[in-house]
Order: structure tokens, then C-alpha cells, then sequence
């Protein structure tokens, strides 16, 4: 019988909240398990001090591809007018950092959903997922969006209950964060303008006692199955794509 090794892939993230819900998503194995993220533990490859896009980009440029290399980067639409637009941009900062790595780098859209882009850099293979989660109401388009999506989504009661403090009723502090909060910034002048904002009030409601991080990831922790597959279904193709085409990036 043939043993076939997993396919390393470096996952590369705008900030930590992308890394810990994708740990969720890998150990609940609604990411192919043929693919091993790069560091395993889905840390930071560019250490704990390397979060935010400027800080990132820079440190990707002056990253050493190796051949034959395969890897996820994941980075938020924030107000772009578009995810293609975004990722142009992308492509240009890293470029402007360090032409002679990426000056070849040109991205064509991934098939199918539409914030996904690929693209070769000498023999490494690059997936681009462009975070486009948005509210109507809410300017910027980003990773936290997606953990709003599960927070009033089908199963938010089920999420909430395993969120909310003992003796504490769900229903109460999550009309709390979506109504009454959402309503007292809104009448005075101040509606949320970042799904980051709208989400510190579900965290204020459920007293939670950590960062938006860590909530994220209880958020996503306690989801059902279907529910991460329906949020993040670009990010789940666009992982299962690496695994399976990442080695001729077709």
C-alpha cells in the first residue's frame, strides 16, 4: 500500500481570529485532512508580533518561497469595491516591497466563488481567499463578518447558549447585542461602521472575559457542521483546491 504524505501548505493571515477559527474548521475536519497547515499548530509563521495587513504584507514579501511550496493566503475585502480589486492591490504592495520575489505575481480568479484568486510564483502555488463577509448596514467587509453570519445565523440560539453565563436567558443577551445596543448607537449618531464594533457588542452582552479572538472561536466551536460549511465555503474550497491542484497549480 502506498502512503501518500500530506500536503504542506503555509497559511498566511491577516490577523490571529483567521488562524484559530481555521484550526476549528481543520480539527473538526471540515478541511481536508490530506492537507497539513504550516506551522501545525496554526500559529503566526512570522511570530506573534506580525498582525494587520501592513505588518503582514511586508514580512510575506521578505518571505524566502521555497519550491514547490503551496499556500493559503487569507486577507479582509475591508472597503474595497471589490474582491478582485482587493487582491490587485495586494498584489501590488508585495510587488512594491520586493519586486524581484513577486513581481511576477498576477492573480486569476479561482472558479466558482468569486473573493478566490490563484497564482504562480515560480513553482509555488498561491491561493487567495479575499474575506468578503458584509451587512448592508456596515461599511467594511472582513473576516469578523463571518462570525456575525454565525451569530444570526439558524443556529445562533445554540451558540448562544453555550455562550451565555450561568442563570443567564440567551434570548435576552442576544436581543441585547442585535436590538438594543445596535438600536442606543444608531439613535445617537453612531451606527456600527465595522463588523469588529457590532461584534464587541455580542462579546459586552455575554460578559465575555477574553479577546475577539478567543470569542471567535467559541463562536465557531459551538457552531453545527453546517452551519461552518455554509459561512465558510470559499474557505473550505479554496483549501480543498490546494490540497488537491497545489502541486501544478493548473
Amino acid at each position: 500500500m502506498v502512503m501518500t504524505m500530506p500536503a504542506k501548505i503555509l497559511v498566511v493571515t491577516e490577523g490571529a481570529t483567521e488562524r484559530e477559527v481555521g484550526k476549528v474548521l481543520y480539527d473538526r475536519g471540515l478541511l481536508n485532512k490530506q492537507g497539513q497547515p504550516q506551522p501545525p499548530n496554526w500559529k503566526s509563521v512570522f511570530g506573534q508580533s506580525r498582525e494587520g495587513y501592513d505588518q503582514v504584507i511586508k514580512a510575506l514579501a521578505n518571505h524566502t518561497i521555497s519550491p514547490g511550496q503551496r499556500i493559503l493566503l487569507v486577507f479582509d475585502q475591508e472597503k474595497a469595491p471589490s474582491p478582485q480589486h482587493r487582491a490587485n492591490c495586494i498584489a501590488q504592495d508585495l510587488t512594491r516591497q520586493n519586486p524581484k520575489t513577486w513581481g511576477s505575481l498576477s492573480w486569476t480568479p479561482l472558479r466558482r466563488y468569486p473573493n478566490l484568486f490563484k497564482a504562480q510564483v515560480g513553482s509555488t502555488c498561491i491561493v487567495l481567499h479575499i474575506s468578503d463577509a458584509d451587512d448592508p448596514n456596515i461599511a467594511n467587509k472582513d473576516f469578523d463578518g463571518y462570525i456575525l453570519q454565525l451569530l444570526t445565523g439558524s443556529a445562533k440560539i445554540k451558540i448562544a447558549s453555550q455562550l451565555a453565563p450561568s442563570g443567564m436567558n440567551p434570548n435576552t443577551l442576544l436581543s441585547k447585542a442585535e436590538i438594543e445596543f445596535t438600536s442606543l448607537m444608531r439613535c445617537n449618531g453612531f451606527p456600527w461602521q465595522r463588523n469588529k464594533a457590532w461584534l464587541y457588542a455580542y462579546i459586552t452582552a455575554f460578559q465575555f472575559r477574553q479577546s475577539h479572538v478567543w470569542f471567535a472561536k467559541k463562536v465557531a466551536e459551538y457552531s453545527p457542521d453546517n452551519e461552518l460549511r455554509r459561512v465558510f465555503a470559499s474557505l473550505i474550497y479554496a483549501w480543498d483546491w490546494l490540497v488537491q491542484n497545489g502541486g501544478t497549480c493548473p
